[in-house]
């Protein structure tokens, strides 16, 4: 029996105003994409195989698509009777649809619903039956809610029993259950999303929870106790449970450490759930969890996890949802115990990493699918108990011994690129690039295509990436494409009293903004010398003396429009974040970017999978097969993500652009074709909330995009540790104990020192 489990949740509105419950993860930052579905209706063998166990035996994996061609897959449980169940979105309306999972037959089931009815929500009760959360609208709008429903079926669809909760739930007109389970004692516990309730059988009310986080994962365990898990910015990731007539939830009591992931309820265990990739089972009284297997051995990207179960008969189940992809993109994977010598053999390459990233899991399950030949495992310094300084001694410990991995991601890496080049850990890939016979140089846009270049070697391509800046309101700064540090000065000076240069920001951080990308002003990378003892420095040291000891968050958005607050720092990795941006500001802005002595200040930084080829690699041409992979015509064109970057390809980047400037529409109450919202954003400045919708870009506001693009560098730049010295030497100067020569002395000695030691 499967238990259910929902996880990192986001609601987005579906056309007709239904409500399609999408998992994914966590934005960080960044917002996601594809990994890489199987599309033939046949099961695909895994080639390769993970971890063998003690009996010679290891699990392969079929993948099983889920929904069909035009549908878009929403809610997906593992039910009993080894079959699946679905809820999938087309222009006929909402299907309810089961599969079983050995003769991968799908019917559709004959559920009952109102004309302006739709499933929100779908579980497994753990009775065998299904729970579906139902809300109801006065017409095709689905603006106007009249009632919310909670349905139980049995696994043919038919409705066992109906229970009316509306008027518990009709106070919010946009309301809707977002997930709902039952007890043993058949209470329904109900979570919004932000806020769980406990129903009785009779569906009044018997407590509720507002946590005041949001609810990422909402699950039954297996004693039938439900769970609650969040993240808090200042006690981490905490799993609860929810306990009936308690208006706070009960933290977990075990002494276990859990982390960000996805939780249910285990088969002969109180827990099932899935964090850094790895799969782990655990008693709330264990000292540690038990690790099954880490899914990207068996090329399933575990960021995309809606369900995992342990089958009767020894085989793992699970259902993933590619949230990026247009139709769900939602598949079953079935893992099955094979002896290691039925498996064929491929060439391992071992990816060194110090975290799986979403990004990583993406691109590598969707390689080690198509490639007959090669398989990629993922290499993970330390485990979560340990600090980063931890992990990076287990790094360290590779280098001198010079067993680089294969693959080194540099976005999670504790040493520059400089560092790597230094100590001839990774490998120039021009050679490469220029020998290929499916992409070609030119194809690419050059100013990306170089942010990893050095001396003339290419050590790594990106195959997304965003552009770091300051951002400024055009009235204020001007339009210049670059600008000295002299013309920060000469800003400040005719700047109205009081104005600020940037928010939130103090000495330390004024000089950092000033040196970062201003390298070659101070070291010379020919001769290995640098010159801190000369006008321009103790400038930058008496101009950063002149802002105030401890940075300050209070600039507001009326700051930014008025000109009190002349700058803020950017990150752009989309058009509609830089829409966001002229949002913030009132009015056009300038991507200036940090003040340098004549190239420009804005600088790149990776998103996605970004890696370098390990010198000691013996199968190079499999490693950059990978590399190659992530910037085809194919996976650019086909496989981005909103807001996860812009495209290396030219191609893929003009097509992104396009669709940036494509209105969408909808009909509103009374037929009326409206333009709606591509994207929104929400954020705070100054302790204020805001909240932006993005329609369709202008051509000007693309252009100015594309222009900040082609004249941003490389992202080469200050040494951190030059920098590290910079601002621990200043420090002396901002408290009054030292003067600029001697900071501009010491700085000199220390980073000549340092210089010599790493040439």
């Amino acid at each position: 029996m499967q238990y259910g489990m929902k996880c990192f949740k986001m609601e987005v509105k579906m056309k007709k105003g239904i409500v399609l419950c999408i998992a994914a993860a966590l934005a960080m930052a960044f917002i996601f994409a594809g990994c890489g579905k199987q599309k033939e209706e046949t099961p695909a063998e895994s080639k390769g195989a993970g971890n063998v166990d003690e009996d010679g035996y290891v699990y392969v994996a079929q993948y099983h698509p889920v929904g069909e061609a035009g549908g878009e897959v929403g809610e997906a449980v593992i039910g009993s009777d080894q079959k699946i169940f679905w809820l999938e979105y087309g222009s006929t309306g909402t299907k309810l649809n089961s599969m079983d999972m050995d003769s991968q037959e799908k019917i559709q089931l004959p559920v009952e619903l109102g004309e302006y009815q739709y499933i929100t929500s779908l579980n497994a009760d753990g009775e065998g039956n299904l729970l579906a959360g139902v809300t109801g609208y006065t017409d095709e709008s689905n603006t106007k809610l009249v009632e919310v429903l909670i349905k139980t079926l049995d696994e043919n669809g038919k409705e066992l029993a109906s229970l009316d909760v509306s008027d518990t739930f009709l106070q919010s007109s946009d309301f809707y259950i977002s997930d709902v389970y039952t007890d043993g004692d058949g209470n329904y516990y109900v979570c919004s999303g932000w806020e769980i309730y406990v129903l009785k059988p009779d569906g009044s009310v018997y407590s509720q929870v507002s946590p005041g986080q949001y609810i990422n994962c909402f699950f039954r365990m297996k004693d039938g106790k439900i769970g609650a898990a969040y993240y808090d910015d200042a006690r981490g990731f905490i799993v609860n449970e929810v306990v009936p007539g308690e208006s706070e939830l009960k933290p977990v009591n075990s002494s276990i450490s859990f982390g960000y992931g996805t939780y249910q309820g285990g088969t002969d265990t109180d827990l099932l759930y899935t964090e850094n990739g790895v799969l782990l089972s655990c008693n709330l009284t264990d000292e540690k969890p038990e690790e099954i297997l880490r899914w990207t051995d068996y090329d399933v990207n575990s960021t995309n996890l809606t369900s995992v179960a342990f089958l009767a008969d020894g085989r793992i189940a699970a259902l993933t949802t590619d949230f990026m992809s247009p139709d769900g993109g939602t598949e079953l994977v079935v893992l099955t115990r094979k002896p290691e010598s039925e498996v064929p053999e491929k060439i391992l390459l071992t990816y060194g990493t110090y975290y799986s990233s979403f990004f990583a899991e993406r691109d590598i399950t969707a390689f080690n699918r198509q490639s007959e030949k090669y398989r990629i495992m993922i290499k993970e310094y330390g485990d979560a108990s340990m600090d980063y300084s931890e992990k990076a001694e287990l790094f360290l410990k590779d280098l001198e011994s010079g067993q680089f991995p294969d693959i080194i991601d540099l976005t999670y890496c504790p040493m520059s690129l400089e560092t790597l080049i230094s100590v001839g850990a990774i490998e120039d890939l021009n050679p490469y690039l220029d020998a290929d016979e499916v992409i070609a140089r030119e194809d690419y846009v050059e100013s990306a295509l170089k942010a990893y270049e050095r001396d003339g070697k290419l050590y790594a391509i990106m195959p997304y990436y965003g552009v770091e800046t300051l951002v400024g309101k055009v009235s204020e700064i001007g339009d210049a494409k670059t600008w000295t540090v002299d013309d920060v000065i000469e800003l400040m000076a005719s700047a109205e009293n009081g104005a600020k240069l940037l928010p939130g920001t103090d000495k330390s951080g004024i000089l950092w903004a000033m040196c970062t990308m201003n390298q070659d002003l101070f070291i010379n990378k020919e001769t290995g010398e640098c010159t801190f003892t000369g006008e321009e420095f103790k400038k930058i040291l008496a101009f950063a003396n002149g802002f105030a000891n401890e940075a300050s968050d209070d600039t507001t958005l009326d700051d930014l429009r008025s000109g009190k607050t002349l700058l803020n720092n950017g990150y752009i990795t989309s058009v509609s974040q830089y829409q966001m941006y002229e949002f913030m500001f009132g009015g056009p802005v300038n991507l200036i970017g940090y003040p340098t002595f004549g190239e420009s200040g804005l600088t790149f930084r990776s998103n996605g999978t970004t890696v370098a080829m390990g010198s000691g690699c013996e199968n190079k041409e499999g490693v950059w097969e990978f590399i190659r992979f992530n910037v085809t015509k194919e996976r650019q064109e086909n496989v981005g993500s909103p807001n996860g970057g812009f495209p290396i390809l030219k191609s893929a980047l003009e097509k992104e652009f396009e669709k940036d400037m494509e209105p969408e529409y909808t009909k509103d109450e009374n037929g009326n074709q409206i333009e709606t919202p591509k994207s929104s954003w929400a954020s705070s400045m100054g302790g204020e909330e805001f909240s932006v919708e993005v329609y369709a870009a202008t051509k000007e506001q693309v252009d100015r995009v594309r222009e900040m693009i082609e004249t941003t560098q490389s992202g080469a730049g200050m040494d951190q540790e030059v920098l590290n010295i910079i601002l621990e030497e200043a420090s002396g100067y901002f408290s009054g104990q030292k003067t600029p020569e001697d900071v501009a002395s010491v700085v000199q000695n220390r980073v000549q020192l340092y210089l010599n030691e790493t040439r």
